[in-house]
Parts: C-alpha cells; sequence; structure tokens
C-alpha cells in the first residue's frame, strides 16, 4: 500500500478509538515509558504537543518537569526543517497551519543537547522499528544526522509486524518502540 493511502486508513482507525480505549492504552505506555532506563537516563526530552488521535504527551510533559528533566517541543522553520525549543508552562504557544502547538519565542537547543526524542507518527513496524509519520519529513530530516535515542510510543492500533507501507531510504529507523498492549518494550 502507498503511504498516502496508509496514513489515511491510520486516520481513520485512531479517529475511531473510544475515549476509554484511548485512557487505557495511553496509562500503559506512560507506565513501560517512565519506567525504562531510556527515560530516567533522559536529562533532555524532545516530544510535541500531542493532537487528539496521538498519544497524549501533556503528562508526559508534566512528569518530565516532576522528574526535573527539560523538555523542548518543535518549531517549524522554510524548506520543511525544525528545531526544537525549551518548553515551560508559562510559554506562549501558537498554532502553526498544521494545528500543532509551537513555541513562539526563546533560542533553539542544540541537537547534540537532547538525549531523548520521542518521535510521533502514524504507524510503526516491530521488525525493524520503521515509522510512517504525517507525511512532511520534517522528522526524517531532523533525525538523519541525531545520535541520541529515538524511541516512539504506538497504540496498539499503530504497532504492525512488518511495515505495510514503503520504507524509504531516508525514513529514519527507530532505537525503541513501546506499544500499550506489550508487557515489556522491544529494543534494537
Amino acid at each position: 500500500m502507498d503511504k498516502k493511502t496508509f496514513r489515511k486508513q491510520q486516520l481513520g482507525r485512531l479517529s475511531q478509538m473510544t475515549p476509554a480505549d484511548r485512557q487505557r492504552q495511553n496509562q500503559a505506555l506512560q507506565t513501560q515509558l517512565f519506567a525504562s532506563p531510556t527515560w530516567q537516563n533522559a536529562q533532555v526530552i524532545a516530544m510535541t504537543i500531542s493532537s487528539d488521535i496521538e498519544v497524549a504527551t501533556r503528562p508526559l510533559i508534566e512528569q518530565a518537569w516532576a522528574d526535573g528533566k527539560m523538555v523542548v517541543i518543535p518549531k517549524t522553520l522554510p524548506h520543511r526543517q525544525m528545531a526544537f525549543y525549551p518548553y515551560q508552562v508559562t510559554d506562549r504557544l501558537e498554532r502553526t497551519t498544521f494545528g500543532i502547538p509551537e513555541p513562539v519565542t526563546g533560542e533553539p537547543i542544540a541537537k547534540q543537547q537532547i538525549d531523548l526524542i520521542l518521535v510521533p507518527g502514524l504507524g510503526y513496524s516491530r521488525d525493524q522499528h520503521a515509522r510512517i509519520g504525517f507525511g512532511g519529513g520534517y522528522y526524517d530530516r531532523y533525525l538523519a544526522d541525531y545520535t541520541g535515542k529515538k524511541l516512539t510510543l504506538a497504540y496498539d492500533q499503530m504497532a504492525f509486524e512488518h511495515a505495510e507501507w514503503p520504507v524509504d531510504q531516508y525514513d529514519v529507523l527507530l532505537d525503541e518502540l513501546l506499544v500499550a498492549g506489550d508487557e515489556q518494550h522491544d529494543k534494537n
């Protein structure tokens, strides 16, 4: 199946999740993530502010702050580039044309200072930790030379044994995949 068709199918599947199922899976993912050495060892964590169909990141942001970690969130730049900016509860955010809240002020943090990036997407393969995102290519460009940990959190509906979409040479593979229904998380 081509990427565009797969994305449309996934958006439909994710929008049909019940609030109770979404809550249950978010809780399972939070438990796995907070217990993982990757989370515990990271001091600077990059993540988005999630949309309604994505794994909820607000509880992750709050836990990171409670743990004394720095949270950085992305800001899109021209030419499909992005940078991550420190984020505090008092920071003013502005919605982009994609509907994603982004920082308005501040200075970007150097890529090498980020210990862990929680990579968003629509689908993930268990076998090679391939990911399919929303189609902009922002994360693949950013991650191409990123040397820290790349981890994702996936609802059961996002995890596939093998990629059901084409995996291209520029698609960056993840280091870890945590799936809501899994007792233990996968590692490469």
